[in-house]
């Protein structure tokens, strides 16, 4: 059995997985002012999620708008590699820009806007998600070695 079998096979199996992956989860956190900000910020996540597929970022793998409550939301991306957004997308200067007034601001912590970016290092079994396969990714293009 050659090892993309084993790695597939052992991907497939119930419970988690330790992999070794050049892959980087992107969360940035969004603390808005108002609800009604809500529905700006979604029509220019959706204006950049357009020009992403449009551009093509290098080594964006795919990406989310997740609802925490009406004055909360994040960006989600999964990258092989290191994000670099904000240099592949242009529009995504202007949109930054005009987030800025949307956000809840306090004088003694600042803008309520966060991001962290997280390595990938172990997955579960149903990595299901529309037509991005990363259980794929992770056996095919040489990007990981399954470790337990």
């Amino acid at each position: 059995m050659t090892m993309h079998a084993v790695q597939a096979r052992r991907l497939s199996e119930f419970g988690e997985r330790a992999v070794d992956v050049p892959i980087t989860c992107s969360i940035t956190r969004f603390g808005l002012r108002s609800a009604r900000s809500l529905l700006p910020c979604y029509l220019d996540y959706r204006r950049l999620s357009e020009a992403s597929r449009r551009l093509q970022p290098d080594g964006l793998l795919q990406w989310a708008f997740l609802l925490e409550h009406p004055r909360a939301w994040y960006s989600f991306s999964i990258w092989s590699g290191t994000p670099a957004f904000s240099a592949q997308v242009p529009d995504h200067i202007a949109v930054a820009n005009r987030m800025f007034g949307r956000l809840a601001y306090e004088d003694d912590r600042g803008l309520e806007l966060w991001t962290t970016k997280w390595r990938l290092v172990s997955v579960t079994n149903n990595l299901n998600w529309g037509d991005f396969n990363l259980r794929e990714l992770i056996t095919n293009d040489g990007l990981a070695t399954s470790a337990d």
